[in-house]
């Protein structure tokens, strides 16, 4: 794996569009690192020394191909931490929490945001369900979080996206959490930093960063 870190130049119309827009800056991402179904990335708008985009992905992308006066970059560096069940660690997801729910005579179910639009933060129905799933999803991915260090902060994203019938206005639901984990399951934290956590990983969900906790 291979992580960049694109400071995007805040003066430059697209670097401006891309950054106010998810989808938008998937189709420039993708149009530059190909076909690479495991690219994530992740949004940073308030990044000391400016926004920037946090990306990984799979193969290494040849950054000279984004628009001129786009971005500075940084990168593409490899990336494949040494896990070890017992580890320390930091980390930090930006997720869309949600829970799918079957509607009446509907095959598949409906995907239904657990941060709610209209709930005002901290709202104790809505904090306790997107816990629940954070809580859920860490044990998934082979992490034991300390919940006394969990720092969620939820958020609202809205774009459009590009359908059969025209464009259509999304509107998303995420959460940034930060916070400090023990490494339970090494080979199941090793697959989720490659494929993400959660979905919506074309708005820019799902990327999970980790380092190594200095207490």
């Amino acid at each position: 794996m291979y992580l960049s870190r694109l400071r995007l130049i805040p003066h430059n119309r697209k670097a401006r569009r891309d950054l106010a827009d998810p989808y938008r800056l998937h189709q420039t991402l993708t149009a530059v690192a190909g076909n690479d179904d495991r690219l994530l990335f992740r949004a940073e708008p308030e990044a000391p020394g400016g926004p920037a985009v946090l990306v990984q992905t799979l193969a290494a992308p040849d950054w000279r191909a984004l628009p001129d006066g786009y971005a500075r970059v940084d990168g593409p560096k490899p990336f494949e931490p040494r896990l070890v069940q017992g580890q320390r660690l930091r980390f930090r997801l930006v997720a869309n929490p949600t829970v799918k729910k079957q509607r009446d005579g509907k095959k598949h179910g409906a995907r239904v945001p657990l941060v709610h639009p209209r709930a005002p933060e901290g709202h104790p129905e809505v904090t306790a369900g997107y816990l629940d799933w954070i809580e859920r999803k860490a044990g998934a991915a082979g992490l034991a979080i300390d919940a006394d260090r969990l720092v969620d902060a939820p958020f609202e994203v809205r774009t459009r996206k590009r359908g059969r019938s025209g464009d259509h206005r999304v509107t998303l639901f995420g959460v940034r959490f930060d916070g400090v984990a023990t490494v339970a399951d090494s080979v199941a934290l090793s697959e989720a930093v490659r494929s993400g956590v959660g979905p919506a990983k074309g708005f820019g969900f799902g990327l999970l960063s980790i380092a190594l906790s200095r207490e």
